[in-house]
């Protein structure tokens, strides 16, 4: 049986992406799924952005607590709340990777390539 042409490249997509490019596709993926009104999908997504949090750093306290607020308007069908919630977040997440790759540029590193 043939992969469907588009899972295919999502996959190829994600298998190279770094480790901030793939919180932004989790976002993708969770913002998705409440569009869809997919609780499951929705909740597996926000577990797993759970267990991305690094605690070295302070708003990932912050962070759980919005996630799990999230998971609870997800099991209670709130999935507009949700996505409102999350769309700002994965703005304001792309905005700093994209800030990111342009300094790591302009500073003549091998990072990102713009």
């Amino acid at each position: 049986m043939m992969e469907n042409p588009q899972i295919k490249y999502q996959r190829q997509a994600i298998k190279n992406a770094s480790p901030t490019e793939l919180i932004s596709k989790l976002y993708d993926f969770a913002i998705q799924a409440c569009y869809q009104e997919d609780g499951e999908r929705l909740n597996r997504v926000l577990e797993t952005l759970i267990q991305s949090l690094n605690y070295d750093y302070e708003i990932a306290g912050e962070l759980y607590g919005l996630y799990e607020y999230c998971q609870r308007l997800a099991r209670q069908k709130e999935f507009d709340e949700v996505r409102e919630l999350l769309e700002p977040i994965r703005e304001a997440w792309e905005e700093s990777v994209v800030k990111d790759k342009q300094e790591t540029v302009n500073q003549g590193g091998r990072g990102f390539v713009v």
